[in-house]
Parts: C-alpha cells; structure tokens; sequence
C-alpha cells in the first residue's frame, strides 16, 4: 500500500469513526428536558416546590394528577387524572391510586423543604367532586431556610432499571426500614420466598408479553427519542431505562412505536426482566387492604420508604406483573402468607453511582389550575 493509500484510508477510517461518534453523541446524550414551572399568582417557592413535587413515584411516568391552587388561601387540592390511567394493567386504578399517593407524600415534603407547614385531610374520591383525593393547606414558618439535603433525596429518588449488585443489604438498615414502616417485608436473594418471587415476576411478565393489548399500552408511554420526550413530557424515556449512550442510540435507532409488540422487542425485554431479578440484593414486599382510601395509604408509605432507601444508597425498582396479572395474584397473599393483599414488589440493591430522577416533567400549567 502506497503513502496516499494509506492516508486516504486513514482519512476515511477516521471520517466513519468520527461520524459514529457525532451520531452517538447526539442520540445518546441525556435529553435534559425543560420543565416549565412558572404559574401565575404564584410565588417563586411554591411553584418550586410544585415542581419538586412532580418526582413522585408512578406507574409508566402518567404523572396522572391534577392540582387546584388558591394562593390567597394558601391551600391546594389534589385530583385524580383518569384520562392518564393505565386500562389494561389496571383496570380498577389501584397503580393510579398508590401514584398519587405517592404523589401527596411528595407534595409534603417539597412544601416542607421550602420552609412550609402542610396539613392534609382525606377526602373520598368520586364523579361529584372530579376524583378529589386530598386538600392541604399550608402555612409558611418563620425563619426558615430552604432544606436543600431534603430537596436532593426527592430528585434523587427514581426506579432504576439498571443491574444492581448482589451485595447483601445491611441487615441493620434492613431491621430498621421493617420497624420504622409497618406490612414492609424483605425477602434476601437465596432465600426460598425470593426465588418464588424471582420466577413468578418473569411467568407472570411472560403472560404479559403474550397481550397486544399489554404491548400496545405498554408502547404507548414509551419514548423512543429525545425530542418525543422533550415534546411530550411524559413516559419511560432511554434515559429512565438507564441506558448508557451507546446502547441509547442503538435503542433509538431500532426501535419505535410499530415495532413495541414486535416478537423481537418482546424478546428483549423478557431478557432485560431476566438481568434485572437475577442482578439484585433481593425484594421488599409492601402489603396493604383493597380499597381506595389504603392504596392512597400504600402510596404515601411506599414514597417515604423510598426516600429511606435513597439515603442508605439502596436503588429500587418495582416489578408488579405478578400483582397486574389475576392468576398470579390470587395466590401472592396466601403463598406469602400475610393477612393483607400485596401492593408492591420492589426490587433493590447497592450501586456504584445512585444517579438522580432523569423523567420527563410536565409543565406545571399543564395540570394546575391557580384560582384567581
């Protein structure tokens, strides 16, 4: 090979490798999405901690809650937004319900970070008054700072779909979180009640799988580039797959709406579910009774164990197919053999970096209505 050959290929080599590059970098990159928080009549520390309060656990990233804000009297109620709920894996809102659970107990604690004492009263959901779950109201203390340890628990906490290392969750930590949160139960990885939850999330993922109707809801909320999640703020974006920039891309580039109930795109995840329950310390359990008031009840608890979970570095995952699925259900509570029917299955373990909350986040005009 002569010298110009061997420069033109050189040239060339370097032309592809760093085209592959400028590809990856601008597929692959986070997609930083803008979430537009300001809202009239609104203070600056309310519309922040709104905003805060937006990171909140839920099903498929629905974000299924409207909010009513009266600034003058300082009280905001909290909605149920079913046109955002999930039909085929819950049918009765039970998921929808924990979310805005979830979604109460964040609301608290971002008010509370801004130097806010919140009072919350349940009220019972119904056609007659638009699915009100909560009213709180809040009252500014004095001579308060901003508590910025809590604010970074809040947008610290996510589901992480990554591997999880095999490390034993300390016991101490593990006996403390059962104390502290009653119906809260660990089952370590090895031991005969995690195997069963081991194989029964992947027979019961498996059924799933099986359902177009599964696939099609499922791909609905899926985000297959960063400008569709930028655009729709909402849904399981590449970055909340935990996908590094790489693997994002080739996501990207395979992948879209069409092809999510593809015999090929149900195959990869059966094996990402695999990866994930053979890659993890074990499961917490959470148990709770069937109706609505509870699962709201569930949802508050789960979010504060959370955030006790982010603060001893443990991440966490739900994995609910043997909850979604009837014929898995049915047995869950008895084979586990607890007095209440089991709300959550969460996957956890230790990782090496925590990351933070990296979910689209709807603008707050979008779904709260300030009153005038």
């Amino acid at each position: 090979m002569n010298k110009k050959v061997m420069i033109a290929t050189i040239a060339a080599f370097l032309f592809i490798l760093f085209g592959v590059g400028a590809i990856i970098f601008t597929i692959g990159k986070n997609a930083n999405t803008q979430t537009n928080i300001q809202l009239e009549r609104t203070s600056s520390d309310i519309e922040h901690a709104l905003y805060y309060a937006s990171f909140a656990a839920n099903s498929h990233n629905t974000q299924s809650w409207k909010v009513n804000l009266d600034p003058k009297q300082k009280r905001l109620g909290v909605f149920l937004n079913n046109k955002r709920s999930l039909n085929v894996v819950d049918p009765n809102n039970r998921e929808l319900y924990i979310s805005i659970g979830c979604y109460i107990q964040s609301l608290k604690k971002s008010f509370e970070a801004y130097g806010y004492n919140v009072s919350i009263s349940n009220i019972a959901p119904s056609k007659e008054n638009k699915y009100q779950v909560v009213l709180i109201n809040y009252q500014k203390l004095k001579n308060n700072k901003i508590n910025n340890k809590q604010l970074d628990i809040i947008q610290k906490r996510h589901t992480d779909k990554r591997k999880f290392q095999k490390k034993p969750i300390n016991r101490t930590v593990v006996s403390s979180l059962i104390k502290k949160y009653d119906n809260v139960y660990y089952y370590a990885k090895g031991s005969k009640t995690f195997k069963y939850l081991q194989k029964g999330s992947l027979a019961a993922a498996a059924k799933q799988y099986k359902s177009q109707d599964f696939l099609k809801e499922q791909g609905k909320w899926l985000r297959f580039s960063n400008q569709e999640a930028k655009k729709k703020q909402d849904g399981i974006s590449g970055d909340m797959l935990g996908l590094n920039p790489i693997i994002k891309t080739f996501y990207y580039l395979t992948s879209n709406h069409k092809n999510a109930t593809s015999n090929n795109f149900v195959k990869q995840s059966k094996n990402t579910l695999i990866n994930q329950v053979e890659n993890c310390a074990g499961f917490f359990v959470i148990t709770g009774e069937q109706n609505i008031s509870k699962w709201i009840a569930v949802g508050e608890k789960s979010q504060a164990f959370w955030y006790d979970c982010v603060r001893n570095n443990i991440a966490v995952q739900p994995i609910s197919a043997m909850i979604e699925i009837p014929s898995y259900n049915q047995k869950l509570q008895q084979n586990l053999g607890k007095s209440q029917p089991v709300q959550l299955i969460l996957r956890v373990g230790y990782v090496n970096s925590y990351g933070k909350n990296v979910g689209p986040r709807r603008n707050l005009k979008d779904y709260i209505t300030v009153k005038k």
